[in-house]
């Protein structure tokens, strides 16, 4: 249906459909595994799941794969190469208007190096466009006729709903973390070493298996509570002899989690248990090792992204990319299934200038080379979205991680004037002049608007380039430009003394223009109406006082 959709689009010829009931009357264009009898081409034998052929074959053209979503795929990737075809956002979708498709030689064998791809932004969560942009997605609404998608029961933290500490600490606080000689009930982790915590998380796993019999990744992994901050691993003598030997925190959690997923293994073969490497456990475990159905999700929270991973490696090598350059090598030699988490906006303000697209690029082929198997892109995942180029980063991220082998300067350019119209120029100059300006800076997903990048002469510039924007742009893109003036604004707003001329009223006039476009967050997990009073009362919105997090987990 889709093929027949857009292939009309493109040259206003429907081509009718047939199942194989039909009788063969002339060349067609042969879709899914086993249509017409055609047996399965060999490449396919020792390839995922998602892997698909498109070739001749003599008249006809075969489009196929080892899944309905493969099959899709390739459908798609048929479109891209002979028709225009392009998702650049949920609700912007083109084709090349043509007279007719030439096809000479063609035989494309596609197979992914990442079996999960993830982009965490909000419209990248609708399934039409994560299908059309090959992400497998858990968090996507994507239905079974647009590929399904790789469903996990929870992709968080997971120790407090394992073993709850509401319920169980007050008679069992030998369950939580030791931390200088203390039990600690509130921001928590497990006493690993505990046996009954080991047979109640057990039973919460299988509890989860059989509830959730569409899933088949369960998260058992460490909480979140600003571990950089603060002590929550247990100290207790058996954990700490583990962490010792292993000489990292992970030793503890990996030990864990391979008991639990050896026992869920034996019952449930396909099914994988998911932890993480983050904080104080990012470091890998000496000893021991994760085993085949266990994945180990790498976060990269304490870099900067003014720089990719590597160069930042190599120019110092005490810097913390270095440090987690080292950690990715060391878990990249002793795990099956190694997943990145990693950042793509700034969440202390979503608005602001984040340019990070050129070391997205370059970390998306270093997690390649090493042999990273899955990969989740997180920005701005607020219902409203609108976080610095979101819409272009979902798009560039997505197709970065499906191995395209497009340069990042090609996505941009086609995701722009796909769009953004006729200001597409523009865009472009003002994407470029951030990253052009990143050079020589460090860049925190949690900076503020004095972060020496931010100079009133850069500043300058970008309000140049949005100020000619606006001459060129249509009216029928006009919105689209607005959200990005909207992250000027906010930079230029919070940067002013708190006594400028009616800097109130220009809040009250931005805050309209943010409900208008829908935004439903301008700080992280911050409701709106807090987030403008620390604009109004505190420069560069630094000072958050009363600030209560809207805590909500993506299912």
């Amino acid at each position: 249906k889709e093929l027949q959709k857009y292939l009309y689009e493109a040259t206003d010829g429907l081509i009718p459909l047939f199942s194989d009931k039909c009788p063969k009357r002339g060349s067609e264009i042969i879709v899914g595994l086993g249509a017409r009898g055609i047996e399965k081409d060999a490449r396919l034998n020792n390839a995922s799941s998602e892997a698909y052929i498109i070739k001749r074959n003599g008249d006809d053209i075969l489009i196929y794969g080892n899944s309905g979503r493969a099959t899709l795929y390739g459908v798609y990737r048929f479109l891209e190469d002979y028709a225009g075809f392009r998702c650049f956002s949920s609700d912007e979708v083109k084709v090349d208007k043509v007279d007719k498709i030439e096809i000479d030689n063609l035989d494309i064998f596609q197979d992914f190096t990442f079996e999960y791809r993830e982009v965490y932004f909000n419209d990248s969560f609708k399934g039409s466009f994560a299908s059309k942009n090959m992400l497998n997605s858990n968090l996507s609404d994507l239905s079974e006729e647009e590929g399904g998608k790789t469903k996990w029961f929870n992709c968080h933290h997971s120790f407090s709903d394992l073993v709850n500490p509401n319920i169980y600490f007050d008679t069992h606080p030998e369950y939580f973390s030791l931390v200088d000689g203390k039990r600690q009930k509130e921001h928590t982790e497990l006493c690993l070493s505990n046996k009954d915590v080991f047979e109640i998380a057990l039973k919460k796993v299988y509890e989860w298996i059989k509830e959730n019999p569409n899933c088949k990744i369960f998260s058992v992994a460490q909480d979140e509570w600003m571990g950089h901050f603060i002590k929550m691993a247990c100290e207790c003598e058996n954990c700490k002899k583990i962490d010792d030997e292993n000489e990292s925190q992970s030793g503890s959690i990996i030990t864990f989690v391979n008991k639990i997923a050896s026992e869920v293994k034996k019952t449930h073969p396909d099914v994988l248990i998911h932890t993480f490497a983050y904080q104080y456990s990012r470091k890998p475990p000496k000893v021991v090792k994760p085993i085949d159905n266990v994945i180990v999700r790498l976060t990269n929270i304490e870099c900067s992204w003014a720089k990719s991973i590597k160069e930042e490696a190599k120019s110092d090598k005490n810097s913390r990319g270095a440090l987690f350059y080292n950690d990715l090598i060391g878990w990249s030699k002793i795990t099956n299934r190694l997943y990145i988490w990693d950042y793509a906006v700034n969440y202390r303000n979503y608005l602001l200038p984040f340019p990070c697209f050129r070391s997205m690029a370059k970390n998306i082929e270093l997690y390649k080379e090493v042999g990273v198997k899955g990969l989740l892109m997180q920005g701005n995942f607020s219902y409203g979205g609108g976080g610095y180029m979101d819409e272009a980063k979902a798009y560039v991220a997505a197709h970065l991680m499906r191995d395209d082998h497009k340069e990042l300067d090609e996505l941009l350019e086609e995701f722009c004037y796909g769009y953004y119209g006729s200001c597409a120029p523009k865009i472009l100059e003002y994407i470029n002049l951030w990253e052009d300006n990143i050079k020589g800076h460090t860049l925190w997903l949690y900076d503020d608007a004095d972060s020496p990048y931010f100079t009133d002469s850069v500043i300058q510039k970008a309000s140049s380039i949005l100020n000619e924007a606006k001459l060129l742009c249509d009216k029928d893109h006009i919105k689209r430009l607005e959200k990005v003036i909207l992250g000027l604004d906010y930079l230029k707003l919070v940067r002013e003394p708190l006594d400028a001329s009616n800097r109130s009223e220009r809040i009250d006039a931005f805050y309209a223009k943010v409900r208008y476009l829908k935004l439903t967050e301008l700080m992280e997990r911050t409701s709106l109406e807090l987030s403008i009073r620390y604009m109004k009362e505190s420069r560069y919105a630094k000072e958050r006082p009363d600030w209560y997090s809207l805590y909500y987990i993506m299912k």
